[in-house]
């Protein structure tokens, strides 16, 4: 790529680049596409390698926990309330926002 069709981005993109920088980015950037270029080859590739996940049922499962509460309702309600500078019928009270 050319120092000038790098200046051309730089404009169109409204960036501040040097001369040194476009420079530096010009002789980078067909190093950057060609790498970009091994990416998209690679997905292209694992296309066809995915399973389908309609017939693969079984192997499809939730590795998260469940989400359940693990404390008492109400547990640290007045803990949390004592450290707050104001409060209002149990509910932290803060200043409007909107």
């Amino acid at each position: 790529m050319k120092v000038e069709d790098v200046k051309k981005l730089a404009d169109l993109a409204r960036i501040e680049m040097s001369e040194d920088e476009m420079a530096t980015i010009a002789k980078d950037f067909d190093h950057i596409l060609a790498y970009v270029g091994q990416v998209q080859e690679a997905l292209k590739l694992n296309e066809n390698t995915f399973i389908d996940k309609k017939s693969e049922g079984d192997m499809m499962h939730n590795v998260m926990r469940e989400d359940i509460a693990v404390n008492k309702p109400g547990e640290y309600t007045d803990k949390i309330l004592q450290e707050t500078p104001k409060t209002e019928d149990g509910y932290l009270k803060v200043k409007q926002i909107l």
